[in-house]
């Protein structure tokens, strides 16, 4: 049987997404919220993403689970019949990608059909497409993935051209889904961030429209390069931080007890720190949030194979894990006194109490 998070994924990736060109995710990750969740939430959009909020617990902070809907591929311009400047967005192994095959789309596809197909090349410090396929007279296709499966299951790997973050997302859409049906009396956010590929844009933008509450604690779940001590089939990975920094410790804690509560019932999880890349647990870290992450073991990072371009690899049971933290660590949420609610704390003693202070006159 393939596991909830799975299906969800199959749907978000039945159509192709490139930074600042998520539109196809993200309209399937909205139809998916309105039939699965309906009204137990509430969803707001704005030019960085999707904000889906579940209130079990009332007013106050909430858990924030931040995935992103774009994975690296490339911008067409200056499109002719022949083929099209290729701009990079993201980062995929420039070496590999002379002689890969792409597909080649409109900015709104409804699905993986696409208006062209050609092969990268080099183009001095850049990339073109000469198509193989070219498109129909008067069509403007404006950007191109590299031509591999969507979604295919083979045994225990789960195989996609956008693991990163489309698997992200369903995890964290799944876990939500799990809590809201159970009435869990907790707080719970999901965040659907765009353009994360070329510099955390949508978690910054949302960060700057106010979108998310400093008040949140929030877990980046994402799949991040295999490393020695994070391999796949061992488990989700607690990540104690990435190539930027480290990551919030009271945050870490309440992942290590939910960890420990879901090995009692099976679930092998890991635990370091993964440096193979940077999440948007770090752009949140650099605006003042409490802030910490999550990650499935991936293979082929970023579409790098061996030698060539390749599928993003995962094992099944590992999606599987990382959907049982994360409802285990929003369960335990209501319990802790993490940062959001202690400056909630904080800012009721000042308000009892600033009356004081305002009697001190300055001595000159």
């Amino acid at each position: 049987m393939v596991h909830p998070a799975a299906s969800l994924f199959k749907e978000l990736t039945s159509v192709p997404t490139a930074p600042f060109y998520e539109e196809g995710p993200a309209g399937k990750a909205l139809a998916w919220i309105k039939k699965n969740l309906g009204g137990r939430v509430a969803v707001s959009r704005s030019t960085g993403g999707f904000v889906v909020r579940y209130r079990g617990a009332g007013p106050g902070p909430a858990l924030a689970f931040a995935a992103h809907l774009d994975h690296p591929a490339f911008h067409l311009s200056n499109v002719t019949a022949k083929g099209a400047r290729a701009e990079l967005k993201g980062g995929l192994v420039r070496e590999q990608l002379p002689g890969a095959r792409v597909e080649a789309f409109a900015p709104r596809p409804k699905d993986n059909r696409p208006q062209a197909k050609g092969v990268i090349e080099s183009d001095g410090d850049g990339f073109r497409v000469r198509w193989t396929e070219a498109p129909k007279p008067g069509v403007r296709p404006e950007f191109a993935v590299l031509e591999l499966t969507p979604w295919e299951l083979a045994g225990r790997w789960l195989k996609s051209r956008s693991i990163d973050d489309l698997l992200g997302a369903a995890a964290s859409l799944e876990a939500l889904r799990r809590l809201a049906a159970a009435r869990a009396k907790t707080n719970v956010t999901v965040l659907l961030h765009r353009a994360e590929e070329v510099g955390f844009v949508g978690a910054l933008e949302l960060v700057r429209s106010g979108a998310v509450d400093k008040t949140d604690s929030i877990i980046s779940v994402e799949t991040s390069r295999e490393l020695p001590d994070a391999r796949p089939g061992k488990g989700p990975v607690i990540r104690l931080g990435d190539k930027a920094c480290l990551f919030d410790g009271n945050l870490t804690a309440l992942l290590d007890d939910a960890a420990a509560a879901v090995k009692l019932r099976g679930v092998k999880c890991q635990r370091t720190r993964l440096t193979g890349g940077t999440c948007e647990a770090t752009a949140y870290l650099g605006h003042g949030y409490e802030a910490g992450g999550v990650a499935i073991p991936l293979v082929n990072y970023h579409n790098g194979g061996p030698g060539h371009v390749a599928p993003e690899m995962v094992r099944v049971e590992d999606l599987a894990g990382i959907v049982e933290l994360l409802v285990e660590a929003g369960r335990l949420y209501p319990e802790r006194t993490l940062r959001g609610r202690m400056r909630v704390r904080l800012d009721k003693i000042l308000a009892g109490q600033r009356r004081g202070l305002l009697r001190w006159k300055m001595v000159s």
